[in-house]
């Protein structure tokens, strides 16, 4: 089976965290794959980047993460803890709409089971509703 890397970022501004809006209505954080000979935070800074317009510092993994693009195409991933550093959000065609919500409002959207993991990594007590 062939195999990639992603990368994506949970990006913190004041008490809020950017929360990306995919066409299909589920909600998701920045980030890609990972391109032949770039580093995982360079990999990071561009694609959020590219899909947000802004710019980060890129703090500690808070967790990894894997699925199957294809049939036999794997992506194994990494999440960051970013902090907001400047920039409006740019939308790119990958997502119709994004928010900044704050911690105590995440358990009312729906992530993907490795995301909730993430964010209940960092912030166990204001993540209790999320049983992975």
């Amino acid at each position: 089976m062939d195999t990639g890397t992603g990368v994506k970022g949970i990006i913190r501004k004041g008490n809020r965290f950017l929360v990306l809006l995919k066409p299909n209505g589920t909600f998701d954080l920045p980030g890609g794959r990972v391109e032949e000979g770039e580093s995982l935070k360079a990999a990071l800074h561009r694609e959020i980047h590219e899909e947000t317009g802004l710019r980060v510092d890129i703090k500690e993994t808070v967790g990894k993460w894997s699925f199957r693009k294809k049939p036999n195409f794997k992506i194994n991933g990494i999440t960051f803890a970013c902090n907001y550093l400047k920039g409006t959000v740019e939308l790119c065609d990958e997502h119709k709409n994004y928010l900044w919500t704050e911690i105590h409002k995440l358990h009312e959207l729906t992530f993907s089971n490795e995301i909730q993991r993430h964010f209940k990594y960092m912030y166990p007590s204001y993540c209790k509703s999320y049983t992975t």
